[in-house]
């Protein structure tokens, strides 16, 4: 006899509705309530609200863009101008960052172990360090490069000076470009029809467009008294900015190449093998398509995030859109409606390049990946899969890298050590060869502490002991009891209280406002982290919830936050949420919740994978056991999902750390912006290389203790 299922009356569809119509009207009426609330602030500061200033002049002139923009034009076209500056950066950088990462990433892949060292040795600094400190390390090479009169010329009419670049320009391009993509679209949709013949028609028929177009005209850069006229002539701060946008995420697009190729089964490339392809062939054939399909997803999370770190060209003075609308705002007091139009178009351009890879994507793994069982290429040499006939080369190329090692290091040894100058005013620096490391040294207080008070500075120094101690103890006391662990945490959060507000010893309170240098970049960084884990955690439970409204507002604010650059975030915290709070905000406080808000975000999608994971009959048996559903996510579910998220959770925390770096934007003084103010002087500005490769060093440091704690985790699962 089976018993029977007690039937449980299932809630009517007006109940959904009901609380899909309560969110809904809760979410308008907060809203509403927001933007009223600016609109009144806006008209008490005698500004009109409203995007009726884009058709008014706008006043100011667009230094470089392929759009020919003047101060009397509206602002709609120098907001144009910005945005093609951005997709500019954006088609230039995207290519050659691709190609320099694969590159990398088969460098990576290499069975020559100096090869794959020489790999790391690149990736490592490049993903550890902030993507705008290497900006600022980028522009100041280039300015030290010779004046126009000693130009560099690496080709034939193609300058390299501290003005920037001059290539040769093409006039009469872009009808010849369009005829050749329309010839390929439609000849590769001849071809699946009828065959090489109709695709063969459609080249022909490209040629005989070409011939009745009219001819091309190429401008040659040619030197005039003090400057150049002619070609295309990019400047400083847009070859600064590619650079560092190009090697920073060709750094992510090697592990992609690498983690995509090892996923490749071994038995599709044994089975190449067995019908007598060549290792060449195998690449080309087996390899290649299967790990283009792995690999797809997140090279399209790479490309959205260098078109996203294009917004940093603000810190250099490269007029691109976020840079224009800063500008716009500034102007006209808008800020509200300016940076509407930022996350309007940041999150236009990034449902449409990640949903035209997202298309790609699925038209070419909708027959199934296919062998998804055995081994992997990562689990055996690469060598085993394609043996080298000729160790001759191998024992070449061996040495080609042991000797460009040697030769490396000892240049860096001996600029860094042997002929450094560790002690001195500039005057001492002035003749040296090596590094300047007495720009550090002599700036240390400055770099450390900021703009702070010298009585100040003690008990700051204190504060930055503890929050030190303590992200030791988090990070690696693994083998205390979690009462004693928790004890020593209160003991070092109460110690750094007590530095901060002079109690007990009645010392005089240090505020927010006068922190600065590594203080204001730890505690951003810690309170940061800290207040994102549990706001991820409700995000990532809101999304996963019943109710639909709920759902979709946790899914909206994840992914606006996720495709809208952290740059604008930070300034519209700066801009608007004075307006909303009434003033008295000090910068730490917007920077401190745009960081928040954003790793939250980010947090929580990983989170959300990790409950995904877990079998719903873990909660059916805590449930089953008298939990409820608080008990039962403290008790039983979340301890699983910390364990399966914590990789993917520090690299995040990662991330977190180095976005720091990005709060010297909006005026806050942190370790980046403390060496800004150093090289900003006049005497030490010749050494800014010195002085970023030590606030490199930090970052560098912070993350790979957060790396090696995720391996860590990762390996022993816990």
């Amino acid at each position: 006899m089976t018993a029977a299922a007690v039937p449980f009356p299932a809630p009517g569809p007006w109940r959904r509705w009901l609380s899909t119509a309560a969110w809904c009207l809760a979410l308008g009426g907060m809203a509403a309530v927001l933007l009223l609330h600016i609109e009144s602030v806006q008209t008490a500061r005698g500004i009109q609200g409203g995007f009726g200033f884009l058709f008014q002049p706008a006043g100011f002139r667009i230094s470089e863009s392929l759009l020919g923009v003047t101060p009397d034009d509206p602002y709609w076209m120098s907001i144009a101008a910005g945005l093609v500056n951005t997709l500019t950066v954006a088609l230039v950088a995207i290519p050659l960052a691709t190609a320099l990462g694969l590159g990398l990433g088969l460098l990576g892949l290499s069975s020559h172990p100096l090869a794959a060292r020489c790999a790391a040795l690149v990736i490592a600094p490049l993903r550890n360090t902030p993507v705008l400190l290497q900006l600022f390390v980028w522009y100041g090479l280039l300015l030290r490069l010779p004046d126009l009169r000693q130009a560099w010329s690496p080709l034939p009419s193609v300058l390299l000076s501290n003005r920037g670049l001059a290539l040769p320009a093409v006039h009469g391009w872009l009808p010849y470009a369009a005829a050749a993509l329309a010839a390929l679209a439609l000849g590769w949709r001849a071809r699946r029809r009828w065959g090489n013949a109709a695709w063969y028609g459609a080249l022909a028929a490209a040629l005989a467009a070409w011939a009745l177009l009219p001819a091309m005209q190429v401008d040659l850069p040619v030197r005039r008294g003090l400057g150049l006229q002619g070609g295309w002539q990019p400047s400083i701060e847009f070859a600064a900015l590619t650079i560092g946008l190009v090697v920073f995420h060709a750094a992510y697009i090697a592990d992609i190449v690498r983690a995509s190729v090892r996923a490749v089964p071994v038995g599709l490339v044994e089975a190449g093998q067995a019908l007598g392809l060549t290792p060449r062939r195998v690449l080309r054939l087996v390899i290649a398509p299967y790990a283009a399909r792995v690999a797809l997803p997140p090279y399209a999370n790479q490309c959205l995030a260098l078109v996203k770190n294009s917004t940093l060209a603000i810190a250099i003075g490269y007029q691109e859109l976020m840079a224009v609308i800063n500008t716009v705002i500034t102007q006209t007091g808008l800020a509200l409606e300016g940076i509407a139009l930022a996350v309007a178009v940041y999150l236009a351009l990034a449902l449409g390049l990640g949903g035209g890879l997202s298309a790609w994507n699925a038209r070419h793994t909708r027959h199934g990946p296919g062998d998804t069982h055995g081994a992997r290429l990562g689990d055996r040499p690469l060598s085993a899969a394609a043996p080298d006939a000729r160790p001759w080369r191998r024992r070449l190329v061996s040495a080609m890298f042991a000797i460009a090692l040697a030769a490396a290091g000892w240049a860096l040894l001996d600029w860094a050590v042997l002929r450094a100058v560790w002690l001195g005013d500039p005057a001492a620096c002035a003749d040296a060869a090596g590094a300047c490391w007495a720009a550090v040294g002599e700036n240390l207080p400055l770099l450390l502490f900021g703009t702070m008070a010298e009585a100040d500075r003690a008990p700051a120094l204190a504060a930055c002991a503890a929050l030190l101690a303590g992200v030791a103890l988090t990070l690696g006391a693994g083998r205390l009891p979690a009462r004693a662990r928790a004890a020593l945490l209160a003991a070092l959060l109460a110690a750094v209280a007590c530095a901060l507000s002079g109690w007990p010893w009645g010392g005089a309170a240090i505020g927010p406002q006068r922190w600065g240098g590594l203080l204001v970049t730890l505690i951003l960084a810690i309170a940061a982290l800290g207040a994102a884990v549990p706001l991820a955690f409700a995000l990532a439970l809101l999304r996963r919830s019943g109710s639909r409204a709920g759902s979709l507002a946790a899914a909206g604010l994840i992914e606006a936050a996720r495709g809208v650059p952290l740059v604008t975030q930070l300034l519209f915290a700066s801009f608007v949420l004075p307006m909303l709070l009434g003033g008295g905000v000090s910068k730490f406080s917007m920077a401190l919740a745009a960081l928040t808000l954003h790793t939250a975000c980010l947090l929580a999608e990983v989170l959300r994978g990790a409950l995904q994971a877990i079998p719903p009959g873990q909660m059916m048996a805590a449930r089953a056991l008298g939990m409820g559903p608080a008990a039962a996510h403290a008790y039983v579910i979340w301890p699983q999902a910390r364990r399966i998220a914590a990789p993917a959770a520090l690299g995040v925390f990662v991330g977190a750390v180095k976005d720091t770096s990005l709060v010297s934007i909006i005026g806050v003084f942190d370790v980046l912006g403390a060496a800004k103010a150093v090289v900003a002087g006049t005497a030490w500005r010749p050494y800014h290389v010195e002085v970023y490769l030590a606030v490199a060093l930090l970052y560098f440091a912070a993350s790979l203790v957060l790396s090696l704690a995720a391996r860590r985790m990762e390996r022993v699962g816990a």
